[in-house]
């Protein structure tokens, strides 16, 4: 039986009696606009949560649009090609800063040197393909929750054991929280890693679950809650313990740290010589460095 586009009947069965019909599945076409933006959205939360400030709570729920992009990914191709354009995305947004930093030293232009910071993704980012991947696969086979610890294992475990340039982990961006950042007491900075991941996971399923009703997203909610007071408990047990620790009688150890901030060595270089500019930056180092040692009483002092 078949339905024209205006309404009108068309072909009938042989009875002349229209066909029973069950829609049992519905999928869309391989569009990827859902999947684009829910990566563009993740990556400018990430690159917001990155900055520091008050932006430390969007680590919560940064991950959850490319997480309910990726759950609706069928092909352990569809699984990669979004690690992979993600990956490209965090470089792109949390660290354009480094691509900046070595144009300023080399001379290189900056949108070259961001391009070349965002092809080279994979070798900064594995974690985000290896995360993709594990996580797609463990869903196949698993539910929800199993799905969601083995892509956050599988997240730490990738920045563990794969080299990586920079030695960065989401669980940074938790610095400027005093109480939250006490957890790596536990666990180290993946450890946080690992619980922002969890929760992450937990706000995207209570929003898949939202139309089921409140039974239905309530406890991926509640579960989110939890890690999180725990987080807070354990901080805020952590630092009264500190606060009544007695201080220390013997004098603390002040260290320093001087950087001239001296970029585009070679542009100098072809302007001043190259004895000239060694000598430039071995005087400015000096120069910062005594003055640094003799206006902060410093003990130790490392000179970049």
């Amino acid at each position: 039986y078949l339905m024209q586009a205006d309404g009108v009947d068309g072909v009938y069965s042989d009875d002349l009696m229209p066909p029973v019909v069950t829609l049992t599945n519905y999928a869309t076409s391989n569009n990827c606009n859902p999947l684009l933006a829910g990566i563009i959205a993740s990556a400018l939360l990430l690159g917001l949560y990155a900055r520091g400030g008050h932006g430390v709570v969007l680590g919560f729920v940064a991950l959850v649009p490319w997480l309910l992009a990726l759950n609706a990914t069928r092909t352990v191709a569809g699984a990669a090609r979004s690690g992979w354009c993600m990956g490209i995305a965090v470089a792109a947004t949390m660290f354009a800063w480094f691509a900046f930093a070595v144009a300023s030293f080399t001379g290189l232009a900056k949108p070259a040197a961001l391009l070349l910071l965002m092809a080279a993704a994979p070798l900064f980012q594995p974690q985000v393909l290896v995360f993709a991947l594990v996580r797609y696969f463990a869903g196949r086979h698993h539910g929800p929750v199993v799905r969601a610890l083995a892509g956050a294992s599988a997240w730490v475990a990738a920045e563990w054991l794969l080299p990586k340039l920079l030695g960065d982990t989401l669980g940074h961006g938790m610095h400027p929280s005093r109480v939250l950042r006490q957890i790596a007491d536990v666990g180290g900075a993946a450890g946080i890693t690992f619980l922002l991941i969890l929760i992450n996971e937990c706000v995207a399923s209570a929003i898949e679950r939202r139309r089921d009703g409140v039974r239905a997203f309530a406890p991926a909610l509640a579960i989110a809650g939890c890690v999180l007071a725990s987080m807070a408990g354990y901080g805020a047990i952590r630092l009264s313990a500190l606060a009544a620790a007695p201080l220390a009688a013997e004098k603390p150890l002040r260290v320093g740290m001087v950087q001239s901030n001296i970029v585009d060595y070679e542009r100098l270089r072809r302007e001043m010589g190259a004895y000239e500019v060694v000598r430039h930056v071995l005087d400015t180092h000096y120069a910062m460095s005594r003055e640094a040692i003799a206006l902060h009483l410093l003990d130790t002092l490392d000179a970049r």
